[in-house]
């Protein structure tokens, strides 16, 4: 059976990456009237990927806090603690990857 190992860490390095453009974009928009927060659920995109499904992320419209006056549901607080966990897990998936690579070039020179 093939080592599926580094196609789950390329897709956890996307998943991340675009759930980045996301809540940079709530974070952007913290001030602008009506904006509605949005995000990704890293663990079911996961599984999608496991699952070998590419069909696209589902987005949806976490409800963290009550609107502002203005409509605004961004909470910066939620919003940054969700950035680091996301780069917590970008990293990790890019030291793995690195580590996978690593391996794999020292197979090839046959352990020299």
């Amino acid at each position: 059976m093939p080592d599926n190992s580094i196609k789950l860490l390329e897709r956890m390095l996307d998943i991340t990456s675009f759930r980045q453009k996301i809540l940079a974009s709530n974070i952007a928009n913290a001030d602008t009237p009506g904006y509605k927060a949005k995000d990704i659920s890293f663990q079911k995109e996961l599984d999608k990927a496991a699952e070998g499904k590419n069909d696209g992320y589902e987005i949806y419209e976490p409800v963290t806090t009550m609107p502002n006056k203005d409509g605004n549901d961004v909470n910066l607080d939620i919003e940054m603690a969700k950035v680091a966990e996301n780069t917590l897990i970008y990293n990790t998936a890019a030291q793995l990857m690195s580590m996978k690579l690593r391996m794999a070039k020292d197979v090839i020179k046959g352990g020299r």
